[in-house]
């Protein structure tokens, strides 16, 4: 690890820290329990089966629950998040994996969308012996500014939407690939610009902002050009704000293929899910209508061949290899 990082961005860190003790039981709400399976079935799909990653450094990792995924599938990961309340939970997880690993990855909805899910994960995982496994490392850091040596890790993981938080963000996708090796690869997940909510935004808005709380200039900036650019947003969390960006897939693409990194495939999530409005599924007593109709979007949005527009963007992105970097100097001459 370098020495003399800067500090991190107190502000979101803030925000965290005050809500890290009940933090994880957003897992038992539809909308995150949805989001959290769908991630965590794109990321063994199309990270752990076909690249086996072996160091791992999962970037914003909140309490752990990406970092547990990959750590069940052997790899030696280190999480980092600005937040110390966070972290801290994190570590005490730690101290229960291996022996707690499946109950760390299933998730506690009794939803019937999440009961493949926790089937799969407690299939995958049991089958090991505890000291096949190492228990994640977790620090707190700041990611633009990573404290670690260039090209350190296979992989990294930068979901719940910490590009988003983060309005330098462009600092952050140059230091993920710095610390990636030759041939590595990022999982990455970020809030998406065009999607349901924003017309359920702008409806709000129009009516008083009751629901999003979002008032109608700023609602009607969300829909401003240019289409592909990201915009910033106020967004309302329970009794607080936060300064989020939202991103277009068009242009994520782009900020991505600038540091290095080839986009090999991207999806949307709470696509087709989100013709709900997503505060009423920020709640567990849904009403019995609402759940069904949830369960039925969702069974579909999953078997959708193309990303439509979605509140969250999902990429799989590669850093160039040595050998990719020989061919394409060699087809250019």
């Amino acid at each position: 690890m370098r020495e003399n990082v800067e500090p991190p961005s107190t502000e979101a860190a803030a925000f965290f820290d005050e809500m890290a003790d009940k933090y994880d039981e957003i897992w038992e709400l539809p909308w995150y329990a949805w989001l959290f399976a769908r991630l965590h079935t794109l990321i063994f799909q199309n990270i752990i089966r076909p690249y086996a990653p072996q160091t791992v450094l999962d970037v914003g990792c909140g309490t752990g629950f990406q970092s547990f995924l990959y750590a069940a599938f052997r790899a030696r990961v280190v999480g980092i998040d600005a937040s110390p309340q966070m972290v801290r939970i994190a570590q005490e997880k730690a101290a229960q994996f291996p022996a707690e690993r499946g109950r760390l990855l299933t998730i506690p909805a009794l939803f019937p969308f999440i009961r493949p899910y926790n089937r799969w994960i407690q299939e995958h995982i049991d089958s090991g012996r505890p000291e096949e496994y190492f228990s994640p490392v977790f620090a707190v850091a700041d990611a633009r500014r990573l404290p670690f040596l260039d090209e350190t890790f296979d992989h990294v993981n930068c979901c719940g939407s910490i590009l988003s938080l983060v309005p330098e963000y462009p600092l952050v996708l140059a230091e993920i690939a710095r610390v990636l090796k030759p041939g590595g690869t990022l999982f990455l997940e970020a809030e998406g610009r065009w999607n349901g909510d924003l017309l359920w935004t702008l409806a709000d808005a129009l009516a008083g902002g009751r629901q999003y709380g979002m008032p109608w200039e700023q609602a009607r900036a969300m829909v401003r050009p240019s289409f592909s650019a990201p915009v910033t947003v106020d967004y309302p969390f329970e009794h607080a704000s936060l300064r989020l960006t939202l991103f277009t897939r068009r242009g994520l693409w782009r900020d991505l293929q600038r540091v290095g990194l080839k986009v090999l495939r991207n999806w949307t999530i709470h696509s087709l899910t989100n013709v709900i409005p997503s505060p009423l599924l920020h709640r567990k007593d849904v009403p019995g209508g609402i759940l069904w109709l949830f369960r039925v979007l969702a069974w579909a949005e999953k078997r959708i061949p193309l990303p439509l527009p979605g509140c969250s963007l999902a990429f799989v992105a590669q850093k160039a290899s040595a050998l990719d970097e020989g061919n394409s100097g060699k087809a250019s001459q």
